[in-house]
């Protein structure tokens, strides 16, 4: 019963800070239209949006290993503040999910 208030504020916080991250590329890049820069780097839109679909699916499949982590953590040890646990794996793998993401791109991109 405890566990169901520290998921929703858990599963909150990520979305917040994937929205946080949607509004801030956004105005990245209305910003640089606005300087008249290309934001797409001489990307066509097909790129764009494989690139894009590369970066949301290893960024939700590493935060969902992250929760499935995190949630068996607290199973197998009672000690662990659950929340603490959820939201450390959620950041370690969301990071390695970025990691991988970045590797991805510089090694197409260098081809």
């Amino acid at each position: 019963m405890v566990l169901l208030p520290i998921f929703l504020i858990t599963v909150l916080i990520v979305c917040g800070f994937i929205v946080y991250y949607i509004i801030t590329k956004n105005q990245e890049r209305i910003r640089m239209i606005e300087k008249g820069l290309n934001p797409d780097e001489g990307m066509s839109i097909s790129e764009y949006r494989k690139q894009t679909s590369l970066n949301n699916g290893i960024l939700f499949l590493s935060l969902g290993v992250g929760l499935l982590i995190g949630h068996l953590l607290t199973i197998n040890y009672d000690s662990m503040d659950k929340f603490v646990t959820y939201l450390t794996m959620l950041l370690i793998f969301g990071g390695i999910g970025f990691l991988i993401n970045y590797m991805i791109i510089k090694r197409s991109n260098s081809k």
